[in-house]
């Protein structure tokens, strides 16, 4: 009797350790983020803030009276989707290449869908969490207001800032679409 109890022990102190050893473990997950380029500058978006990575539509309807950076309205697959060239929404000039040869990010946040026009999606990267910095960009940085912080790993010394569409959909400045 007292053997079987023992071997519970030993058994539930295991369960213990591996337990300890997943926690552990998780710590080190990935952080993922879809690596981005607008206006020559490299940013990761977090995945969880990316609904999709579109081409350019074929068919986009422009608005009267409207921002310049606000491209038009898009049916993509029965949704209207309004395309926001990023590069020009800060001011910034995007690459001179051909608007069929750019990418759109689709973001979600509530009720607000929208496609940003960026120049090229790289792919998804994975970064641990011991390689995220909380540096900013500099001061006066266009993107500034939309980023938060920054990750930079062993392999590569290029720093890869977070850019967060939420706080782009924030602000007031990006919804005011009417001139």
């Amino acid at each position: 009797m007292a053997l079987k109890g023992f071997i519970e022990l030993l058994h539930l102190e295991h369960m213990a350790k591996s337990r300890q050893v997943e926690r552990q473990q998780g710590m080190d997950t990935p952080w993922q983020g879809v690596a981005f380029c607008v206006a020559g500058l490299n940013f990761v978006a977090p995945i969880g803030e990316v609904t999709e990575v579109i081409s350019f539509p074929n068919s986009l309807t422009e608005l009267p009276m409207s921002k310049p950076w606000l491209l038009g309205i898009a049916n993509i697959r029965g949704q209207l989707l309004p395309l926001v060239d990023l590069a020009s929404f800060v001011n910034l000039s995007g690459t001179a290449e051909q608007l069929n040869r750019r990418k759109v990010l689709v973001v979600k946040q509530q009720d607000i869908a929208v496609g940003l026009l960026v120049d090229t999606v790289w792919h998804i990267k994975n970064f641990l969490p011991k390689h995220y910095l909380p540096e900013h960009l500099p001061a006066g940085a266009p993107f500034l207001p939309y980023t938060h912080g920054q990750f930079v790993t062993d392999t590569e010394l290029e720093a890869w800032p977070i850019f967060r569409p939420s706080l782009l959909l924030a602000d007031p400045r990006f919804l005011e679409v009417s001139l």
